[in-house]
């Protein structure tokens, strides 16, 4: 997967296929600047509370997965 492929999905709950083997449910999103292609991933709950500005990106980031792309195999949107 590369990084254009995986922007349609920021800030979408979604199922994502790691390297690892693993998957996992929530969110993946690109923090700023713009020159930085860093990609977080959390849990929906914890992503929502973090866009309603009641936690800040580094205020606890046990919460917080920086991820890089080549870590994401697949990735497909769950509709609510």
């Amino acid at each position: 997967m590369n990084y254009t492929e995986l922007q349609s999905f920021f800030h979408h709950h979604c199922k994502i296929k790691l390297r690892s083997g693993k998957e996992v449910f929530g969110v993946v999103w690109k923090d700023l600047p713009e020159t930085d292609k860093a990609i977080y991933f959390a849990s929906y709950i914890e992503h929502k509370k973090l866009m309603s500005q009641q936690i800040a990106t580094n205020s606890d980031p046990a919460k917080l997965l920086k991820l890089e792309i080549d870590d994401i195999l697949g990735i497909e949107p769950i509709v609510s």
